[in-house]
């Protein structure tokens, strides 16, 4: 029997009806005439008699494997000339499919040799005929239940050749403009057109539907032209028309109530092609995936990561949540499937798949079972890194030759390492210590190609985790600030610039030369809340924006302050109250007075607390909500601009006579809230120590005069306030110059030490916060003389010597307060040697300082 196939195969008759010569090569080898036969009638339809049927069987076989051998379209225009009265509708899709892979691209036109689109489109339009014949011929009749393998031959026929044909019209667009099924009145659409009136005619009929498998490849297709079309409104109209697409949904209906399941490629396609066209899934779509995923969709041997991957991000991106309750008796629920093909397909996965399955979950607002998130963790971290020479940015590369070099070695490119840092702030799960490093390898090495969006992301990610990247990874964002500053806009800029305000660090001169520029360039694309988390993160930050930028920030503000929401307007206020006396002393513009009165119009009750509480974040990993409005800040903006003002600017607006009796107690009632916390440092212990060696008289945690302060040590006989400024009061800092301790090296505290570490020692930069600022020149306006400081980065070397702090404290009042200092003690003292150094010795005579 295996020899008659193989001479049937090579010694059947001719096209003509004789009996030719054996065929010794493929019929493509011969030459052909460059001219089509006229299309009158669609021939192939026709089963052949009883007699010549094994003839035109064998001569069927052999001209399959005659056009899906042809190595290049020569070879494959000659078969479809030289048979072109033979073809079948089998054959003019397979013809088709073919020549969509290897039909020379229009760019390439001149390699093409003599074949152009005046060739091919004869194929396209027999396409169009051949669909039009058999959407002319359905009658419609009984449908009946049927199993697999017992299907209706026509039916499979017809569904076979719109399968293909969809598919590879796609393909063809995408390589011959002429034939884009997307852009209509060319030869493609029209064939497009045709090929998908093929299930839409089934529509509300009794014919049996298509199999699970082809409904999704012909969501694929048009999901895939959709996809091409691009901003085209009318282009995504035809890649996806709807009486099509609610035929195919009606499809999956019955079959899901046949018993004939998708399998796992069916579901993940499925899901996809709905996400990517933005079409809903119809309910019983929905419960047609939801019940194959729980009858072990992808428990099979053939289910690859992939279709657990799309599965997930399609159902996020549609605003789905997998079921957590069994949707039929005797099976486990969907969302228990999912975890178990996560953790049993994960290690096989490719970056991106682990990258968009954690977005999903992020996205769906669910986290996972912690084994289930371990398990992507893990395979995240092992996808992450590379060595820094061989899978970093290379001169002169472009951006999808970087991210496809990089997915070839197995790692992360510039948005899938975005995408996880995204996961793992949105559902609050700070990375383990090892996948940190990782992280860190990766951002450095990927961030050169990060787009706006990905640098918006990845910053908002960081504060959002309260997570400083070593000084090759933030150098490295930082570049791709500058680099993007003419496209950042809109929410990303306003959230970088959150980003680093909320992280406590100042960008760079280039990074904050190109934020600058964009508020000002780009005012036009920020919403209020975009406007208002500008001028804040100006002010927190201590930078001062070139006129141009705070000219446009503020004047913006004009426009939209009667729209901020009540949390939106104090922000405002408090940032342009601070900006007015620190730095460079922006000046006030009109905004400042209208958003004070718009803020006094405000009854207390609008300040809800889903808009005005404070989010803190707990060092661990999860984030919680104060219960109290944090509606203080108020109180200290006017206590700003009553204290700190000069008369001109305080003449702007009389907050006394504006704001409620109401507000102004329960705002200062706010304030002073924090003042009642008592909880001292270790160091502040060490210091009372040391005062009390040296002899010197001090209240500990004394109140300020109107209660709005309280100091950590207040020296009664000099009227002096001695303050131990601890790391949070420092704008945090990663290069080398801007650094405390610069050499401590970088790095990520251990798991189990991230609850009492809320600051990493080694960010800690030499500059004080703008509220530390504010602070002391509040304190020294009417309650003390003077406010002396305890600098957290000098204390640190002789935190553990009493001998040396005593000295350090000694000099440190007697210079602030005027008196000479210790013979042979430098003005500044500083232990350049470290907490190493010999201790010197002491006398323990009672200092007259």
């Amino acid at each position: 029997r295996t020899l008659a196939r193989v001479l049937a195969r090579h010694l059947a008759p001719g096209v003509g009806g004789g009996t030719g010569p054996p065929r010794a090569s493929p019929r493509w080898a011969a030459p052909a005439a460059r001219r089509f036969p006229p299309s009158g009638a669609v021939r192939g339809f026709a089963s052949p008699s009883s007699r010549d049927g094994r003839r035109a069987d064998a001569r069927s076989d052999r001209l399959d494997a005659d056009i899906n051998e042809a190595p290049d379209t020569r070879a494959l225009m000659r078969v479809i000339l030289n048979e072109w009265d033979s073809l079948r509708p089998k054959h003019v899709a397979d013809a088709l499919r073919r020549l969509s892979r290897v039909a020379p691209r229009d760019r390439d036109a001149n390699s093409s040799g003599d074949f152009g689109d005046a060739d091919f489109a004869p194929i396209v339009r027999r396409v169009e005929e051949i669909a039009e014949k058999m959407r002319s011929d359905e009658a419609p009749g009984r449908r009946t239940p049927s199993r697999a393998g017992h299907r209706d031959p026509d039916v499979f026929a017809e569904e076979a050749f719109a399968v293909v044909a969809a598919n590879a019209l796609v393909n063809l667009g995408k390589r011959r403009a002429a034939f884009d099924p997307t852009r209509v009145g060319t030869p493609g659409w029209r064939a497009w057109r045709a090929v998908l009136a093929l299930p839409a005619a089934r529509a509300g009929t009794n014919q049996n539907p298509y199999a699970p498998r082809n409904v999704m490849r012909l969501w694929y297709a048009m999901a895939t032209a959709f996809d091409a079309a691009g901003n085209d409104v009318k282009g995504r109209e035809a890649a996806a028309p709807f009486a099509a697409w609610s035929a195919l949904d009606e499809m999956a209906r019955i079959n899901a109530e046949e018993r004939r399941h998708f399998n796992a490629q069916g579901v993940g396609i499925g899901v996809w092609s709905h996400a990517k066209t933005g079409k809903a899934i119809a309910p019983s779509t929905s419960r047609a995936f939801e019940v194959a995923v729980a009858r072990g969709a992808f428990d099979h041997a053939a289910a690859v990561g992939q279709n657990v991957s799309n599965s997930l991000w399609g159902l996020a991106k549609l605003g789905h949540v997998v079921s957590r309750v069994a949707v039929e008796d005797g099976f486990p629920s969907p969302w228990s499937k999912f975890e178990v093909a996560v953790r049993r397909l994960a290690p096989g996965m490719r970056p991106q798949e682990i990258a968009n399955t954690m977005y999903a979950y992020a996205l769906m607002g669910t986290p996972p079972s912690e084994p289930t998130w371990k398990t992507l963790e893990a395979e995240a971290t092992a996808r992450a890194g590379g060595r820094a020479q061989l899978d970093a940015h290379v001169p002169f590369e472009s951006k999808g030759g970087f991210a496809k070099r990089r997915m070839e070695r197995g790692l992360f490119g510039p948005q899938e390492m975005t995408n996880v840092w995204w996961a793992h702030a949105t559902l609050g799960t700070r990375p383990s210590r090892s996948a940190l490093y990782a992280y860190d390898e990766t951002t450095a090495q990927t961030a050169f190609h990060m787009s706006a969006q990905d640098v918006s992301n990845t910053s908002y990610s960081m504060a959002m985790l309260n997570v400083f990247l070593r000084p090759d990874a933030f150098s490295a964002l930082e570049g791709a600030i500058a680099r993007n500053g003419r496209h950042i806009a809109g929410q990303n800029l306003s959230l970088t610039l959150w980003a680093f305000a909320d992280l406590g660090v100042r960008p760079g001169a280039d990074a904050a030369a190109a934020l600058a520029d964009a508020v000002e360039n780009r005012l036009h694309t920020l919403n209020p809340q975009n406007v208002n988390m500008c001028v804040w993160a100006f002010a927190i930050l201590g930078m001062t924006p070139p006129p141009g930028a705070w000219r446009a920030m503020t004047t913006g503000m004009e426009e939209v302050v009667e729209t901020l929401k009540p949390h939106e307007v104090m922000n405002a206020v408090w940032a342009m109250a601070a900006a007015h006396v620190t730095g460079e002393k922006l000046p006030l513009t009109p905004a400042y007075a209208m958003a004070w009165r718009r803020l006094c119009s405000i009854p207390l009750d609008g300040f809800a607390r889903s808009e005005s509480r404070a989010m803190t974040r707990s060092p661990g990993s999860s984030f919680s909500r104060s219960d109290r409005a944090k509606i203080g800040i108020i109180h200290h903006a006017r206590l700003i601009h009553e204290r700190l003002f000069p008369p001109e600017s305080a003449a702007s607006v009389d907050i006394g006579a504006i704001m409620p009796l109401e507000m102004a107690l329960a705002t200062a009632q706010d304030f002073r809230a924090d003042v009642m916390d008592t909880t001292r440092s270790k160091m502040q212990d060490k210091i009372a120590e040391t005062l009390s060696d040296i002899g010197i008289e001090y209240e500990t945690e004394k109140r300020s005069a109107d209660g709005n302060f309280s100091m950590d040590f207040y020296l009664p006989r000099y009227d002096v306030a001695l303050e131990y400024d601890g790391p949070s009061h420092y704008y945090r800092a990663w290069r080398a110059e801007d650094r405390a301790f610069p050499r401590t090296p970088p790095g990520f505290p251990r798991d189990e030490e991230v609850s009492v570490m809320k600051v990493p020692l080694w960010t800690v930069g030499k500059e004080k916060t703008i509220k530390t600022i504010l602070r002391d020149e509040l304190l020294e306006r009417g309650q003390v003389s003077k406010v002396v400081t305890v600098h957290a980065h000098e204390a640190f070397w002789f935190e553990n010597k009493r001998g040396r702090r005593r000295v350090f404290v000694e000099n440190l009042l007697r210079r602030e307060l005027g008196r000479p200092m210790t013979p042979g003690t430098p003005e500044w003292w500083f232990d350049e040697a470290g907490p190493n150094a010999e201790e010197e010795e002491v006398s323990d005579a009672t200092s007259d300082a």
